[in-house]
């Protein structure tokens, strides 16, 4: 089965194409950042969000999204702009026919890590433990969390890893 991670923002957003199956690790097919600029209004900037994740859903064909809810921070302008994001997500999404999940950041640390509370490093690591990513890839923190929302997705649907 393919899914699709998603780590929601506006300006930066994660993603990971995960293959999964109970025969064999994870394989990361893809994963990378979609930047919007700056320099777009931001009813264009969340145009070019539905405009990018529309295109790796055609090219990657995954059945299920999996994306990870809102935190709500101590900037709300943000939080608000990452709120839009995600609803263009989960309507891309929906529209693609995908199966959609949405994980809470303390759900998602828990599932990965066993700690609701755990920190970005403890998290990165049990990444790199479950899914082989190349040394030489600079993989960013949004790279990260969306791979590790579609791990917990997968861990959810009942996928062992096991081979």
């Amino acid at each position: 089965m393919i899914l699709l991670g998603i780590d929601p923002g506006y300006e930066r957003i994660g993603y990971a194409i995960l293959e999964v199956s109970n025969d064999h690790p994870p394989d990361l097919l893809s994963s990378g950042i979609i930047h919007t600029s700056r320099e777009l209004t931001f009813s264009r900037r969340l145009k070019q969000l539905s405009d990018e994740l529309t295109a790796l859903i055609e090219r990657w064909q995954p059945e299920e999204l999996a994306v990870e809810q809102l935190y709500w921070g101590k900037n709300a302008k943000t939080a608000l702009g990452v709120a839009h994001a995600r609803g263009v997500v989960l309507l891309v999404g929906e529209q693609a026919g995908l199966t959609v999940a949405e994980y809470a950041p303390t759900e998602l640390k828990a599932g990965l890590t066993g700690e609701g509370q755990a920190k970005k490093q403890q998290v990165r690591y049990m990444v790199e433990q479950m899914v082989d990513i190349p040394p030489d890839k600079n993989t960013k923190d949004d790279e990260y969390d969306a791979i590790a929302v579609a791990l917990l997705h997968a861990m959810r649907r009942g996928f062992t890893f096991t081979g």
